[in-house]
């Protein structure tokens, strides 16, 4: 069941459909961003999550996280994420307009009963 959300949330995330991600986070939902370049964001809310959502969609011509393996309980789960994506526009980071991203990490997910209450990305 657990694995049903996280699935139905990559699934909505690779087709850019923002309201089939909010459907599966909490109200209060905690989103966390961090990478190793040292940059790191946090979002409280859904309201927040939405807002950061419809920005960093457009910021990609094409984006789409592959789930690579999952282990989870007791209310918690862990994920290997491939992220891939084409720049749309320069990035903060110096990825340019039309560059390929490809990063490796890891996704933490916490839930409140059949919905993800904190999301954690690590790049």
């Amino acid at each position: 069941m657990l694995n049903d959300v996280i699935n139905r949330y990559l699934a909505c995330y690779n087709a850019r459909d923002i309201d089939g991600m909010l459907d599966c986070v909490t109200q209060d939902v905690v989103f966390e961003n961090i990478s190793n370049t040292g940059q790191s964001m946090r979002l409280d809310g859904k309201d927040m999550m939405r807002q950061v959502a419809e920005l960093s969609g457009n910021a990609f011509s094409y984006r789409r996280q592959r789930l690579v393996n999952l282990v989870s309980g007791d209310g918690k789960a862990a994920a290997e994420i491939e992220f891939e994506g084409k720049a749309a526009v320069d990035l903060p980071n110096g990825v340019k307009t039309g560059e390929t991203v490809k990063v490796r990490g890891a996704s933490f997910f916490e839930f409140r009963g059949d919905l993800l209450c904190r999301i954690a990305d690590y790049s």
